[in-house]
């Protein structure tokens, strides 16, 4: 009896080991290099670009995990990962692109057989990150060499700035010219701050907002922020259109006016340009338009969405006018006394920042002599 007991508990046991998770065998997987395309709301998440995920949520980290719960990639590491529009934190996507090595359906050889990469990444993904399209990448693509340009639309309330001072300012943008003067310079990363603009727009939209869009070839840190801040400080008249034509002129403005960028919460990528890639553009379109059709699951997440802030947007115009409504522009610039950029204190210059860099790279490579120094001998 004793035994029979023993049995039936070993029975059990080996039932319940084979209750476990399979390990999947990475062996048999075959791959295929393809494009996908996300557009997704940046307001939860420290940018795109992957970061520690326990601290800095990103759209990748979000995104990594839904490739690897999936099993779509085996790891962040080995799927030959590349991303186009690098967006900060707070900043929004209507179409950016990554590329990366995907798994491949079963007994598939000829590297066609996909699965349905949107459906199944947008059925793990947060709601606020959608894949709108994949396609196989054409030969030697690379989603952030392989772009002919991105295009950015900045949006924000109308209260009265004049427009087509704005519209004569932007012009002055269109072109290469060095951006350090509309950029925070990232020195240990680039050295060269030219970037060509190949078209502005600024333009009014419905229920009292407004639109600057930019279409470039690539774009600099915080480069489109700060081109609307001038542009919104002209539009409000403080400024005149010329500030932007001399602040290009970086023989004669060296060091960069001490301004804030305009609020992230305001920037979209609205898309970027391939060649061979069906969903993508390969020339710029006018603002406001794009590829494919949006699938029906993410319209209906950004619907909502919208829903949600015209609601928020409503809520917050019955509290304001219950404390005496909104002040005119001039009482509001009253309160704060308007120092122009240009007889502003300005930021160190690019020689400057570089020869800071240089001497930090020296002090870090002298500590790390004297502790290699002071290691005992094995």
């Amino acid at each position: 009896m004793e035994a029979a007991i023993e049995g039936v508990g070993k029975t059990q046991e080996k039932k319940k080991k084979k209750k476990g998770p399979r390990e999947f065998d990475w062996t048999k997987a075959t791959f295929g290099h393809y494009v996908l395309k996300l557009a997704y709301v940046g307001t939860n998440y420290h940018g795109l670009a992957w970061q520690e995920p326990s601290t800095c949520p990103t759209v990748e980290a979000a995104l990594f995990e839904a490739l690897q719960k999936t099993r779509l990639i085996q790891d962040r590491q080995s799927c030959n990962f590349s991303r186009c529009g690098r967006t900060d934190k707070g900043v929004h996507a209507a179409g950016n692109y990554v590329s990366l090595t995907l798994r491949l359906k079963p007994g598939s050889e000829s590297g066609t057989d996909a699965f349905d990469y949107p459906s199944i990444l947008n059925g793990v993904l947060p709601s606020d990150i959608r894949i709108l399209a994949a396609a196989p990448a054409p030969s030697g693509f690379d989603a952030r060499f392989s772009c002919l340009f991105r295009a950015y639309q900045y949006y924000f309330p109308h209260a009265g700035e004049d427009l087509q001072k704005m519209r004569e300012a932007a012009a002055y943008f269109v072109g290469e010219h060095d951006f350090r003067n509309f950029c925070k310079m990232d020195v240990e990363n680039i050295t060269n701050y030219r970037r060509r603009v190949l078209s502005v727009s600024v333009r009014p939209l419905s229920d009292g907002v407004a639109e600057f869009a930019v279409t470039g070839v690539a774009f600099l840190w915080h480069q489109v922020r700060c081109m609307a801040a001038v542009l919104l400080l002209v539009g409000q008249g403080l400024e005149q259109p010329s500030v932007v034509q001399e602040l290009l002129d970086v023989e004669r403005y060296p060091r960069k006016p001490l301004y804030e960028p305009a609020d992230e919460s305001g920037l979209v990528l609205r898309d970027c340009g391939f060649e061979g890639v069906d969903f993508a553009p390969s020339s710029p379109k006018p603002a406001g338009e794009s590829g494919l059709p949006t699938p029906s699951c993410a319209a209906d997440t950004f619907r909502n969405l919208r829903d949600r802030q015209l609601r928020a947007s409503a809520v917050a115009s019955c509290l304001l006018a219950a404390c005496g409504g909104e002040p005119p522009n001039a009482e509001r610039e009253g309160k704060r006394k308007h120092v122009p950029l240009l007889q502003r204190p300005g930021c160190p210059t690019l020689q400057e920042k570089q020869q800071a860099l240089e001497a930090r790279r020296h002090r870090r490579k002298l500590t790390e002599g004297e502790e290699a120094k002071a290691e005992p001998a094995a």
